[in-house]
């Protein structure tokens, strides 16, 4: 239910407040007051486009406000605020704000949204039914809905929806798996061949330094062998040794030690060198023993090196820690190929399944729309008799499409014919504008209890109506204030005369400057405008006496 508006810098409109109640609020005026513009406003937070051309001063912002009060829980709200992650409550405050630059900013309890997220809202929360508003009947979708409405076929068609996105989802999950499973089934051989040659190899980390040392060391085995042979000729081996000379030194400088005990450290070194070359003598010859002139190990260790250094060139790369992360990759893409032939089969069994929920709960709908089809007929026939078309009829042509949309496969056509005597056709080449805004007021009262709205707008719906019609249609629009709050904008007394509230839209100057204005009417005030309605501006007694009648008026 909207319970306020607040308009700012807006065309005629400086600042307006206004707070709504539940049930039918009446706004009249003369023509060109300004009606037209609070409804503008108002389109504003319903997700319309604006531009800096509404601005009253254009150096200033632009402001609309309105504030919603969402009575029950609304699934198709709800989904729409968790869709768009925007925080929900059940008292919304919408916001419009229009820069003077033509730039708008939209915000819902403070939260920014983009436009298109304010227009879905709108749409839900408030019908706005006008001349235009007969375009609805025009949509292929829209006689689909009036029929749930009318059957209450809400829950189910809420149940359709949310498998209807589920196929979706899940169809976008199953292309996107099929692609990448493909793509690497393409490729699976090469990647196969690709694993089976790294695991052949059997790498291990750090072999390569290992292998290009001992190949080295294979390489020059004859020529380290004949150094170490003789170094260890000089040191220990040849015709004067130098540990044996060293030997014969450490023995002399402990004897002057004896005799000198200055010269005791110097005998302490020559030992400490002696002891050292003994002991580099020993590893000389230790690896001259070690190191072997190995032709065939020298051949294995160089085709071992080959098969490494073909396979980095191969991949690009420079160690073999490089070969084995690739190898792990490559094994890794295998594993997820296996991984996502199993995933694919999966989810394709789970999109085959909630297809066919799908199709069965379309199946239903469908069904259950054909079966209320002719009582909604005869319902809507009532009606268009008490609004001046006694003749009318009304079929309903309904078939199965072959395709799946968000509201089933069900299409459904209104034919129509306000003469007895002329066959029901399509409604846009056969009903005129009067007969389409009363089939339109007809459908909504008909579908009133049941289309989930809080609020509906009539604009002037009621244009070129008169007497005894004009006050069946002012019941058919209270009665739906019975079950929804209603706001009509109407030229009509008889309609005006219905409303549980009254508001008057005028314009005048402020400060030599032209203002629209909405003022409540209660008591005489109201009297004087119905009273206006029914005689023109020159206001009669008898038009005074027959506004009150109209209102059951005792002052």
């Amino acid at each position: 239910m909207l319970y306020a508006l607040s308009i700012s810098n807006y065309a005629l409109i400086h600042v307006l407040d206004v707070q709504f109640s539940g049930g039918l609020t009446i706004i009249t005026g003369e023509t060109g007051a300004g009606k037209s513009i609070i409804l503008g406003a108002l389109s504003l937070v319903l997700g319309q486009r604006a531009d800096a051309g509404v601005l009253r001063d254009s150096s200033v912002n632009a402001v609309v406000e309105a504030g919603f009060r969402i009575p029950k829980a609304s699934p198709d709200i709800e989904h729409l605020f968790s869709e768009n992650e925007v925080d929900y409550s059940d008292d919304l405050i919408i916001r419009r704000i229009i820069s003077p630059g033509g730039k708008s900013r939209s915000f819902v309890n403070d939260q920014p949204v983009p436009l298109n997220f304010l227009r879905s809202l709108g749409n839900i929360l408030i019908d706005i039914h006008s001349q235009h508003g007969n375009l609805l009947l025009s949509d292929s979708d829209y006689p689909v809905r009036v029929a749930d409405a009318f059957a209450g076929l809400g829950p189910l068609s809420e149940q359709y929806s949310a498998k209807f996105r589920e196929v979706i989802s899940l169809s976008g999950r199953v292309r996107t798996t099929r692609t990448a499973y493909e793509q690497t089934r393409k490729d699976l051989e090469y990647l196969s061949y690709q694993y089976q040659e790294l695991q052949a190899a059997k790498l291990s980390a750090g072999e390569q330094d290992e292998l290009e040392k001992e190949l080295n060391l294979l390489r020059y085995a004859e020529e380290i062998r004949q150094s170490l042979s003789e170094v260890l000729n000089i040191l220990d081996e040849g015709q004067l040794p130098v540990l044996v000379q060293l030997k014969e030194a450490s023995r002399l400088t402990s004897a002057i030690a004896s005799r000198n005990p200055d010269f005791s450290e110097v005998g302490d070194r020559m030992e400490q060198v002696r002891t050292e070359l003994r002991d580099i003598a020993q590893e000389c010859a230790r690896m001259f023993t070690g190191i072997q002139d190995d032709p065939e190990r020298m051949l294995q260790v160089s085709r071992r090196l080959d098969t490494i250094y073909s396979l980095q060139r191969k991949h690009n790369v420079m160690t073999v820690s490089d070969l084995l992360d690739i190898a792990q990759s490559v094994g890794k893409q295998l594993d997820d190929a296996v991984t996502d032939s199993s995933r694919l089969e999966a989810l394709e069994k789970e999109l085959a399944e909630a297809t066919a929920q799908r199709d069965r709960l379309a199946a239903r709908l469908h069904k259950e729309r054909t079966g209320c089809l002719s009582e909604l007929s005869g319902q809507l026939r009532s009606r268009l008799a008490l609004l001046g078309i006694p003749h009318a009829r009304i079929e309903f042509s309904i078939s199965e499409k072959p395709l799946y949309g968000p509201l089933g496969n069900t299409h459904l056509e209104i034919l129509f014919s306000a003469n007895k005597d002329v066959p029901p056709r399509e409604l846009s080449r056969i009903a005129s504008g009067g007969e389409m805004s009363r089939l339109m007021l007809c459908i909504k009262s008909v579908i009133a209890r049941h289309s989930g709205l809080s609020t509906i707008i009539f604009d002037e719906v009621d244009m070129g109506v008169s007497g005894k019609i004009a006050d069946c249609m002012g019941n058919m629009i209270h009665e739906l204030s019975d079950c929804m709050q209603v706001l009509a904008i109407t030229h009509l007394p008889q309609v005006a005369a219905k409303g549980n509230a009254h508001f008057l839209v005028k314009k005048e100057m402020v400060r030599e400057v032209t203002e629209t204005r909405l003022l409540p009417l209660q008591g005489e005030d109201r009297v004087r405008e119905l009273a206006r309605m029914l005689s023109g501006s020159s206001i009669t007694p008898a038009a005074v006496q027959n506004a009150k009648d109209l209102l059951n008026y005792t002052s």
